[in-house]
Order: C-alpha cells, then structure tokens, then sequence
C-alpha cells in the first residue's frame, strides 16, 4: 500500500460533486462564492476598512487638532455613509447588482445621519427614517417580475 500523492486527494469541486463536502469546505465554498458574486460588495467593504484606517490615523496623530468640529466617530460614521451611498448609486446603475439597492441605500443614509448627528446637529437622525421610508415605498411601488 503505497501512500496517496497529493494529486488523487478529492479537491471541494470534486466533492461537491458527489455530495461529501465538510463542514470547513462548505464555509469556504460559500465565503468564496460570496465575494465573487458581489465584487461591488466587496469594493465597498475595502473602502469602509481603509476609510477607517485613515480616520484612527488621523485621530491618534496631530492631524486632528487642526480641526476644532473633529469628533472621530463623528468623522468615521460620514466617511462611512458617503461610501455606502456612493455604493448605493452605483447600484442603481448596473442592473445585475440593483437587487441590494434598498438596503445599500438605508445603511448609507444611516452612517451619515449618525455621523452628522454627532458633528452637527441631532436633527440628522431623522435621515434613516426617511430612507426607511423610501425603502419600503420602492418596494411597495415597483414590484419585479
């Protein structure tokens, strides 16, 4: 009985075919597929990470003195709805990824509207209110087929 090389070893397509997946390949198979079915999603989230990035940069250096209104959270949450909103109209653009507009556009407006919240004046909380609103009127008024 010699030892099996590494080649014949099943690979996750192999044993997907058959039906014989682990648990970890399963995982993997599915975090995989996630991010290649949706690559704007996964654009999005690396421009929140650097976004961020920059923002614990920038409060843990001189930068911020600069800047009497700087209040990092504040900073971040704005970034952070501009992203997603930016997300949200690209969106709207492409017709294969114009499935998850709603809720791009309510994580967007709530990001902002806690940013400037803290920045400028509580009044912006109301904003995801509204987007919710839009989310559920969009789908109450354009229903696909």
């Amino acid at each position: 009985m010699g030892k099996a090389a590494v080649t014949d070893l099943p690979t996750p397509t192999d044993a997907a075919q058959e039906g014989h997946l682990t648990a970890e390949q399963r995982r993997a198979q599915t975090w995989e597929n996630w991010w290649r079915s949706d690559r704007l999603d996964a654009l999005g989230w690396a421009a929140l990470f650097l976004w961020g990035a920059l923002v614990v940069v920038a409060e843990y250096t001189s930068f911020r003195d600069d800047f009497d209104w700087w209040e990092g959270w504040g900073v971040f949450f704005v970034g952070a709805g501009a992203i997603v909103l930016v997300e949200a109209i690209v969106r709207l653009g492409i017709p294969e990824y114009r499935s998850k507009f709603g809720w791009t556009l309510f994580w967007g407006s709530a990001f902002l509207a806690f940013g400037l919240g803290e920045l400028a004046s509580p009044v912006w909380y109301a904003l995801p209110l509204v987007a919710i609103a839009v989310v559920i009127l969009k789908d109450a008024l354009v229903r696909s087929e």
